[in-house]
């Protein structure tokens, strides 16, 4: 405590600011800040215009405001560090797939502005920071990031970087199913048919809403050409095929400078060609080798995992399959991981020997346990009309009629 005492005053209520602010005590951050304002010789405009960026994160909007027109009032220059260049930098990480490199790289770069007080460039440098978490899957950080470079914004008037924090929100709520039930407001033109109301399907389709601009105008242009080939898995889903052009534009998409964008785009061909599937995806893998996207790696071994199975080798299906759950369970992706769960009960014995298709497989197992149809269609995500579809034939081919028959005739789905 007497070394505490013998620094300055203006030092310790600096200090103490940061430790509030670490607790998340926006509050008496900024409290402690206009309190060292008042008595330091010098500095001042740093110090209050630090104590509005606190108050404005603590939600008081109007002493924020007042605070930094304090700040502006003292007259003193601020001089704000050089942080283009290493933005840039960041960027050209985050081109190559090396999301965690870009993201400790823009933390250095939010902590300096911080420490100068010039939070003009604080929501840009958040907002892009929180997209590159998100994408190397630091899920939680991500949205703490989104969150504080939203709150910001105003404050600084950079509505650009609110624009960029949506589209890190967007990719959140498709990794997590932040909704609680997998179903999301998307157009009618890109919404699934009912037998394909899978929250993957309905997840792409926000993300294609996000590149086709709605949200954000031209803003939406980065992430644009980031999902344009799930923009094409939206379609191959609800229609089953793409057509020429759409498949020239996968195959030019393979050449892009951007690795993710060629990683996922050499995926979503594996998905689609009628031959050479393996080497798609081989070379989609290759990729996220020199790349730090779990999430995009997870779904490569899923979409081989699919299209395997999809062509009868259920054993090699299975490996992809399970690498594909473990990785969706450890990032909290829970439609994915259900997803890849779905498409493991697929896979399994039992199921062919009873004549069950994949589907129907796992209507019939969640159903065997005693839950509602409704109960049963949040489980598996999927509609309660198509659940009572798939039931109806698994009635029909396991010869019973009503769902204490399901369980007694078939009591292993109930133990799976």
């Amino acid at each position: 405590m007497s070394v505490l005492a013998e620094r300055p005053t203006v030092e310790i209520l600096e200090h103490l600011s940061a430790v509030a602010r670490g607790a998340t005590g926006h509050a008496a951050s900024a409290a402690a800040l206009e309190l060292a304002a008042e008595v330091a010789p010098a500095g001042r405009r740093r110090l209050l215009t630090l104590a509005a960026a606190d108050a404005q994160l603590a939600g008081e909007h109007r002493h924020a405001a007042e605070l930094l027109r304090r700040a502006a009032a003292t007259g003193e220059p601020m001089r704000a560090p050089l942080v283009g260049e290493a933005v840039a930098a960041a960027r050209r990480e985050m081109a190559r797939g090396r999301h965690r490199a870009a993201a400790h790289r823009l933390g250095s770069i939010a902590t300096g502005l911080w420490e100068t007080g010039a939070i003009r460039r604080l929501p840009a440098v958040l907002a892009l920071r929180s997209w590159a978490l998100a994408r190397s899957g630091d899920l939680s950080g991500a949205a703490g990031d989104a969150d504080q470079a939203i709150a910001l914004a105003p404050l600084t008037g950079d509505h650009q970087a609110v624009t960029r924090a949506h589209h890190t929100r967007i990719l959140l709520t498709v990794l997590r199913d932040e909704a609680g039930t997998g179903l999301y407001a998307v157009p009618e033109e890109w919404r699934a048919e009912p037998e394909e109301s899978d929250p993957v399907c309905i997840g792409l389709a926000l993300l294609a809403d996000l590149a086709l601009g709605r949200p954000g105008g031209p803003e939406a242009a980065g992430p644009a050409a980031e999902f344009l080939p799930d923009l094409l898995e939206c379609r191959l889903v609800r229609n089953r095929a793409l057509s020429p052009a759409e498949l020239a534009t996968l195959h030019g998409l393979t050449r892009s400078s951007a690795t993710p964008i060629a990683a996922n785009a050499w995926r979503v061909l594996g998905l689609t060609v009628p031959d050479g599937a393996g080497d798609c995806f081989g070379r989609a893998i290759r990729l996220h080798a020199l790349m730090e996207l779990p999430f995009d790696h997870a779904r490569v071994h899923l979409s081989y995992g699919e299209r395997l199975r999809r062509d009868g080798d259920r054993r090699a299906s299975r490996d992809r399959l399970r690498f594909a759950r473990d990785a969706f369970r450890d990032l909290g992706a829970a439609p994915w991981l259900a997803r890849a769960e779905r498409e493991l009960g697929g896979t399994v014995e039992t199921r062919v020997q009873i004549g069950l298709t994949p589907a129907e497989y796992e209507v019939a197992r969640i159903v065997a346990t005693g839950v509602s149809t409704r109960e049963a269609a949040a489980h598996l995500f999927l509609s309660p009309k198509t659940v009572e579809f798939h039931l109806s034939k698994v009635f029909r081919k396991l010869g019973v009629t009503s769902r204490a028959q399901l369980a007694h005739v078939f009591p292993v789905l109930s133990r799976a």
